[in-house]
């Protein structure tokens, strides 16, 4: 056979064999490849133009499988699925991998009712509104628990027939429960679960409300851990820890499910009582409380040091309109429990009010008390029982205030927690050392050094100071500690005091027998003298325990090569018993009150060797 135009003959047969061969292409095998054994060029040529297109086809359909693996493969990463919404016959048209897809046994898939049965939460309507329209946004929760989604719905026109949307959902599970945790810490205290001071505000704001406060009252307990700074010191963070975590323990199974309970910082917590009718309902709630806590805590690890909480209540709306009032009161009758005796309550009033204003004015007044000459330093000396002579004086600050003198027991502590002992501190020391190096008997001078004043981190340096510019023998300079100083921070007390001591200055413990760990301080630091406190003193002929102490005290001294000294004699009966049992040094009224320096003139000029009759220390 010739073709039309030409007189060269075709190959029919081989035309024939490759038609042939052609329909396994149908089959979807693109990897088919041509052969012609005929010498036919049209025919050669046929082959390979077949063959050209099956290889491009097959590489075209390579790469839209690869394009579709990459696509599931970013699905799947980001938890991504796409189908199309056709209208108006409504056939769902799946874009790579689709979860929830039902299966339509070969016929196409219509409507969005298995997508919608996907949502839970009673979000069904406002996701089916998304298809109404040009589409939106939104997020909803998954009928199965702790799932989210966020989906877009966008309207196409592209179609012929007429349009669609083209659906995106993403799986949002792991960005929601982040989310949630985020704001959940955000709002609570990560040790106890307890609200924070955060929520708490929030939540005391609300409930202030003046549309709510008309017809529901209630209280602020606010809630502190007695002595709990001590449990840190003692048994260290970890257990103060435990110990916060059961008083959270505590408190959830003694309030109602409608109150409140936040820790507000440290050990501090609130109990917001809600629906109470009268300050009974909180005095009840408070009395229940501190029983419950002393119960549990009587178990803890630190029971030996506290087991019992103070409490300070105001009830709103009297005690306060704002949230941060109402917390601030609260925690001024608080005061007034741990000022007193602790391990009680205390309902806030005016009363209260105005100590905590005069308190601030006397936190202000202190600021530079020194430099308005308010400040001054007494003595008051101490007595060797054998010789009958003075051996030194402890130095002690007194504040007079607007012509009144103000206790020491009162501006003392107020100075330590406001910063102002460093001054008065300082002030003492130098005055004392600067009176001691202008006596003419050589005798020792002691002062009371405060916790604060080594936390400053410069007393090494003062001491050195002070003793360069007045000439006083570092022999004659007495520093007392406590055993809170050494609790406090006992790596830099010991540190401090023995820079002090290689001067050559004597280091004594002061109020021995007091502390939880009396004997454990003598293992903490190589002190020269201990102080026998005022407290066993006192009780000498009336508690038969009393003098067994000062006798066991008396025998540590003595096997330990220490001094003692015994604080707060105030009878001669006094004064025999501890002669008799082998104290030496004495100090109390009996030997003589504190007073300015000038009342001791004749005794300190007749110490070096002129004895002192009991008659005279009386007096003096």
């Amino acid at each position: 056979m010739t073709v039309s135009g030409s007189g060269d003959p075709v190959d029919r047969a081989a035309i024939e064999a490759l038609c042939q061969a052609m329909c396994g292409v149908v089959t979807g095998d693109l990897s088919l490849r041509l052969h012609t054994d005929s010498a036919d060029l049209s025919v050669q040529k046929l082959a390979l133009m077949a063959n050209f297109m099956l290889e491009t086809a097959q590489r075209a359909v390579e790469r839209s499988r690869t394009y579709a693996a990459a696509l599931d493969n970013v699905q799947r990463v980001a938890r991504l699925e796409a189908w199309r919404l056709t209208r108006p016959e409504g056939e769902i048209v799946p874009i790579g991998q689709v979860c929830g897809l039902p299966e339509c046994d070969g016929e196409a898939l219509r409507g969005i009712g298995w997508f919608l049965d996907r949502v839970g939460g009673g979000q069904r309507e406002r996701v089916e509104r998304l298809f109404d329209g040009p589409g939106g946004t939104a997020e909803w929760p998954g009928n199965t628990a702790g799932t989210w989604f966020r989906t877009e719905v966008s309207a196409s026109s592209g179609d012929d027939e007429g349009g669609g949307h083209l659906v995106i959902t993403q799986d949002i599970s792991e960005r929601h429960r982040a989310a949630e945790e985020i704001r959940y810490l955000a709002e609570h205290d990560p040790l106890t679960g307890l609200a924070n001071r955060r929520r708490l505000i929030s939540c005391l704001d609300a409930a202030l409300d003046p549309a709510r406060i008309e017809t529901q009252k209630f209280a602020v307990h606010v809630i502190d851990i007695d002595r709990f700074k001590t449990v840190n010191d003692l048994y260290g963070h970890t257990t103060g820890d435990r110990v916060l975590i059961e008083l959270a323990a505590c408190l959830r199974g003694e309030v109602r499910e409608h109150d409140m309970i936040a820790r507000s910082g440290g050990d501090e917590f609130v109990v917001v009582q809600n629906g109470i009718s009268t300050e009974l309902d909180a005095s009840r709630l408070a009395e229940r409380l501190i029983g419950a806590v002393g119960e549990r805590l009587a178990t803890s690890e630190a029971a030996a040091v506290s087991t019992t909480v103070s409490i300070g209540i105001a009830l709103a709306p009297d005690d306060g309109a704002t949230a941060e009032a109402l917390l601030s009161h609260a925690d001024m009758a608080l005061g007034q429990v741990k000022s007193a005796s602790r391990n009680g309550f205390a309902f806030f009033n005016t009363e209260i009010n105005d100590a905590q204003l005069a308190r601030r004015r006397m936190e202000a007044d202190l600021r530079g008390a020194c430099g308005r000459d308010e400040i001054s330093v007494q003595y008051q000396p101490q007595l060797d029982i054998v010789s009958g002579r003075i051996v030194g004086f402890e130095a002690l600050a007194r504040w007079r205030r607007n012509n009144r003198d103000i206790s020491p027991a009162v501006f003392i502590p107020i100075a330590e927690e406001t910063g102002s002992i460093i001054e008065i501190g300082s002030f003492v020391l130098r005055e004392a050392c600067r009176e001691a190096a202008g006596w003419r008997a050589p005798l020792r001078v002691a002062v009371n050094i405060s916790v604060i004043q080594i936390k400053h981190g410069q007393l090494p340096a003062l001491v050195e100071q002070v003793l360069g510019e007045t000439g006083l023998d570092p022999a004659r300079l007495e520093l007392e500690v406590t055993e809170s100083l050494l609790l406090a921070d006992a790596g830099a007390a010991t540190d401090a005091l023995a820079r002090i001591r290689a001067l050559g200055v004597t280091i004594s413990l002061d109020d021995f027998g007091t502390g939880y760990s009396s004997l454990a301080m003598l293992r903490m630091f190589p002190f020269d003298k201990i102080k026998l406190d005022r407290s066993f003193v006192a009780d000498l002929g009336r508690v038969d325990e009393a003098e067994a102490i000062v006798l066991a005290v008396l025998g540590l001294g003595r096997a330990l090569d220490l001094s003692v000294v015994a604080e707060g004699v105030e009878t001669a009966a006094q004064a025999e018993m501890l002669r008799m049992a082998g104290c030496a040094l004495l100090q109390g009224y009996l030997i003589g009150r504190p007073a300015p320096m000038a009342q001791f003139d004749q005794i300190v000029g007749r110490a070096a060797g002129v004895p002192l009759t009991g008659d005279t220390a009386v007096r003096a």
